[in-house]
């Protein structure tokens, strides 16, 4: 792309920008030649269907039409997209490459999915052609550290937060936990080896946690810091595997990252145990491409970062961890103001913590530990004035469809900020997440 757009927010803040969300794909035969020789017959694989589809194969297991990843996903409105030249993924006649579940990035234009911050708005066929074109050159940097960074610094971009393992990895696994920590094991091993999980204390790539069992999650962090300790973990939104990561059984765990200085991470996943809970509403569980109006409302985004937030906070983890931090990627703020006023309502009706005691309002909690990135088009002014500016960072979810292609195209949301309080949202916020002096 071209170096002089690429540094429009860099040059118009007078300083390089942090990001809560970007993303990368490892390949899927990393899974397979990364796991324990003894595993390898319940790797992760993938297979084709005659449809041209790649779809994943879970421990030797078919996938099911419910759970997988290369169902075809509608993601926009089928006539707006086309009123930009675009198919109802967001992809382009223009912008070419692999169409397989373990590479969903590729052929799909970043931004093409967003309404008001949609870079294709305004452009004719041939400047449509020519971002096709630009961000098509920019797909084969996007999956390697050394090319990462490169593509960073033209975006002004310091330092990240790269999610790169599966979202939803562990619905997979619910009969079969040994194969789920086998997976889990190879790819960390191949993050830490390929991608180093603090790459120059600028790009950083959270190994992934299981919290299914107390011993196995033990034994994946032991196995992570062994290789490089790292500056973030993930782990998945809402319960892991019907338990929560916050349960005492886990404490030993979150003694050692609090000590160790460890952060957490959650990102958005589109495959889920909460679209189970529509069965008790008569709604067929699915995937978010399939979901209907009431099971995105009430089974997506909002209730499993909801529950997360609540449960840290609610079950005693910040006050037991002082040291912790919680980030929430892609998971928006509309629900935020909400849910900060039921827990201090709950706190001030003098229900306790299940484990041991809060010490202040839950809200108090949140913005000491918490940070969460607004979806792009989100009211920033609406969210700071209800939980203050400390817990907001910012995150382009780049280079997916619905994310932004460049930090610059954030600048129009900034309008209304102090120069301090913009500067804490576009760098020192997750600057504080990370450990980083800003």
């Amino acid at each position: 792309m071209n170096a002089v757009m690429q540094a429009e927010a860099e040059r118009a803040l007078g300083y390089r920008v942090n990001d809560a969300d970007e993303h990368s794909t490892p390949p899927v035969s990393a899974y397979l030649e990364y796991i324990e020789p003894a595993m390898r017959h319940v790797a992760i694989t993938s297979i084709s269907r005659e449809h041209g589809k790649h779809e994943y194969v879970w421990a030797g297991r078919d996938p099911s039409p419910v759970k997988s990843y290369g169902h075809e996903q509608v993601v926009g409105s089928g006539e707006a997209l086309a009123d930009l030249g675009l198919d109802a993924r967001g992809r382009s006649e223009d912008v070419t490459g692999r169409d397989d579940a373990h590479d969903s990035h590729r052929g799909v234009m970043p931004g093409s999915l967003l309404t008001k911050l949609n870079p294709l708005k305004g452009l004719d066929e041939q400047g449509r052609r020519e971002f096709a074109r630009r961000y098509r050159e920019l797909q084969p940097l996007l999956d390697n550290p050394a090319d990462r960074l490169a593509v960073m610094d033209s975006q002004g971009v310091d330092a990240a937060v790269n999610f790169a393992v599966l979202p939803g990895i562990e619905v997979h696994f619910e009969d079969d936990f040994d194969a789920l920590y086998a997976n889990l094991d190879a790819i960390n091993r191949y993050l830490g080896e390929v991608w180093g999980f603090n790459h120059e204390s600028r790009l950083y790539t959270p190994p992934f946690v299981s919290f299914a069992d107390p011993d196995g999650a033990l034994d994946q962090l032991q196995r992570i810091m062994r290789h490089e300790v790292p500056k973030v973990i993930q782990t998945s939104t809402g319960p892991s595997m019907h338990t929560s990561p916050f349960r005492p059984e886990n404490d030993r765990f979150w003694a050692i990252c609090n000590e160790a200085g460890i952060a957490l991470a959650t990102h958005l996943a589109s495959v889920t145990r909460y679209a189970a809970q529509g069965i008790e509403w008569n709604e067929e569980e699915v995937i978010l491409g399939d979901m209907d109006a009431f099971q995105w409302v009430f089974h997506y985004g909002d209730r499993p970062a909801m529950e997360t937030v609540g449960a840290a906070i609610l079950q005693g983890w910040f006050a037991r961890f002082p040291n912790m931090k919680l980030l929430l990627s892609e998971q928006g703020t509309v629900w935020l103001p909400y849910v900060l006023r039921k827990m201090d309502h709950a706190f001030f009706m003098g229900r306790r913590a299940t484990w041991g005691k809060l010490e202040m309002r839950p809200s108090e909690y949140f913005r000491q530990h918490c940070f969460v990135a607004p979806f792009p088009e989100e009211n920033l002014d609406r969210v700071i004035a209800a939980v203050g500016v400390e817990p907001i960072v910012f995150g382009t979810d780049f280079p997916h469809g619905e994310g932004l292609p460049d930090p610059a195209a954030y600048m129009g949301q900034l309008a209304h900020l102090s120069e301090a309080d913009t500067r804490a949202v576009m760098r020192g916020n997750l600057g504080r997440f990370l450990g980083q002096n800003d």
